[in-house]
């Protein structure tokens, strides 16, 4: 892809999502601030040409992961007079060569349920799904009530930058992508403690206009310490921090939560909360 102009680029990364599930097409501005954003490198990313035409591409970004180099499919796409001939399963099994050829450890992906064709085929090349993952939206004021807690000088907070719950020992560092640390640029982290002891934590941005007013909420992670009997009051004090005020009828949104983090999606669906999105984790090991 770095031989590539940006336009270029543009043009074959929205011709390679069209008729796509969801609009994925970005203009110039969004494409190159996806790419800083999400770590993706063109140099280690493929485009796929037949003859003289560019028909597809694969997107990499690459982590080092608890000593794990860790790589990211962050977006393929063939364009559609070219789809179901096989031309995707040769680009990712080139793709997979590649990550050989960087010492990758460790292949993750996301994919859309709905996208059944994609799922069969990063199966067939290796790759398993390894969680369900659940996008959630709400517009409007939240019940206060309904994140009350029954100990509330129980809990203290802790807020501060997103890699501090690098150091929270039950983390997930291997969580889908957008959702770690390192991808929440201008974000914040929450900790929950007991007694100086980190028992949970949340990852979440707050949107602004460009005349600085609050337009919406995403949370990325919340996640209680496993076992815990008051689970349910742990993400409670971190949700009524992360969305705060709570009065305020701006967006609130999750980004890939955990469909097996289920406490969490219980109360997030208690209080009002709908999908818009779901998709699959996919993990293979190089």
């Amino acid at each position: 892809m770095s031989e590539m102009s940006v336009e270029d680029l543009v043009a074959l990364w929205n011709k390679g999502f069209e008729g796509y599930y969801l609009n994925s097409s970005l203009d110039m501005s969004k494409f190159m601030a996806r790419t800083v954003h999400e770590g993706l490198s063109l140099e280690h990313s493929l485009v796929l040409y037949e003859n003289e035409e560019a028909i597809g591409f694969v997107m990499n970004g690459f982590r080092t992961i608890e000593g794990k180099k860790v790589a990211w499919n962050g977006g393929t796409g063939i364009i559609p007079d070219y789809r179901g001939k096989g031309f995707g399963k040769h680009l990712m099994l080139r793709n997979l060569q590649l990550y050989q050829e960087q010492d990758v450890d460790i292949a993750l992906l996301e994919a859309l349920v709905q996208n059944e064709a994609a799922i069969n085929l990063y199966q067939k090349v290796g790759y398993e799904i390894t969680e369900q993952l659940v996008c959630l939206q709400h517009t409007g004021e939240l019940h206060v009530n309904l994140l009350e807690s029954k100990f509330p000088e129980k809990y203290s907070l802790r807020q501060g930058h997103p890699v501090e719950v690098n150091a929270v020992p039950f983390n997930k560092p291997m969580s889908a992508w957008q959702t770690q640390w390192p991808s929440m640029k201008g974000g914040e982290s929450i900790l929950v403690t007991v007694a100086e002891e980190v028992v949970g934590y949340a990852l979440f941005k707050r949107v602004y206009a460009e005349n600085g007013s609050l337009t919406s909420f995403v949370l990325y992670q919340c996640e209680a310490c496993p076992g815990r009997e008051d689970e349910t009051e742990i993400l409670k004090t971190a949700l009524r921090e992360v969305f705060a005020p709570l009065t305020s009828s701006c967006t609130r949104l999750t980004m890939n939560i955990r469909h097996s983090n289920e406490g969490l999606n219980e109360l997030l669906a208690g209080l009002g909360f709908t999908s818009f999105v779901e998709q699959v984790h996919m993990l293979r090991h190089i």
